[in-house]
């Protein structure tokens, strides 16, 4: 599998031009055709409004701001990318409410890989987290999600792979296998593997057969998860390591599960600190 398309999303007019930049390295580094969406969502929701059966008014003068506003982002990435040496093409979608995740699952379902940056300010986690589902159950693409402001001018030469034994784990490391083998090493970290597993006597093995298999470099660990969230352990493992970014199965429990009780992936949406290669 290689990395043919990549996609972003611009929903917001101040933090697009980073936005781009970030996408711009990415497809570069993969040498990778950028499809960038330029979304926009309406003040009312469309569906809600016409189901009730009140007044089209309100909906026809929420159409056309959006319309506007998504035509604004879509202009500003074509003369930021007209001056690029990539290969790329815009498009421009409304949505509104719910069909937000229709439009994003309609126009990203044939890509490789959807970068985005995660929307700043915490009043915006919520839009990241429904944005990043909508990605990863919708479309069924892998999501590369980077803190603010960061950038990738080229793969990172370490990179820690978070390991479960789980199948969606295993799913990631596929879907991120474009990445790993550019790497000059790859490092397998298990977080408290249970006691009783199959693999007990070599936990993380068969997969670190795996990649050796595909050419890669990598060398497996086990580490405690002390104080804080598992997502905290993994971070602080891969500054330690030097690793430029981390690959993991995103929602390994339920949604429902992580929303009541919290979870690793909601925690790493949230808080992330290095760019996170996630798929289901």
């Amino acid at each position: 599998m290689s990395i043919q398309t990549v996609t972003t999303i611009l929903t917001d007019i101040d933090q697009a031009p980073a936005q781009l930049e970030a996408a711009i390295g990415t497809a570069r580094a993969l040498d990778a055709h950028l499809h960038v969406l330029a979304l926009a969502s309406g003040l009312v929701d469309q569906a809600a409004m016409m189901g009730a059966a009140l007044d089209p008014i309100p909906v026809s003068l929420g159409v056309e701001d959006s319309l506007a506003r998504a035509k604004e982002l879509g202009e500003l990435a074509t003369t930021q990318l007209s001056a690029e040496d990539i290969r790329w093409h815009v498009e421009t979608a409304v949505g509104s409410g719910a069909s937000n995740a229709t439009e994003i699952a309609r126009h990203t379902r044939f890509s490789d890989l959807v970068v985005q940056h995660r929307l700043s300010g915490p009043a915006d986690q919520d839009r990241t987290r429904r944005l990043a589902e909508t990605v990863l159950f919708e479309s069924g693409v892998p999501l590369l999600l980077l803190p603010d402001a960061t950038q990738i001018a080229a793969p990172p030469s370490k990179v820690l792979v978070s390991w479960d034994e789980s199948d969606t784990a295993l799913r990631a490391v596929r879907q991120a296998m474009p990445l790993l083998t550019k790497a000059t090493y790859v490092h397998v970290v298990m977080v408290d593997p249970p006691k009783d597993a199959p693999d007990r006597s070599d936990p993380g093995g068969a997969l670190a057969q795996y990649l050796s298999r595909q050419g890669i470099k990598c060398e497996l660990s086990v580490c405690n998860q002390n104080d804080g969230s598992i997502s905290s352990t993994l971070e602080r493992r891969a500054t330690e390591l030097g690793c430029g970014m981390i690959v993991m199965g995103a929602y390994g429990h339920s949604r429902l599960r992580e929303a009541i009780f919290g979870g690793t992936t909601r925690n790493i949406l949230a808080n992330a600190t290095l760019p996170v290669f996630m798929a289901h």
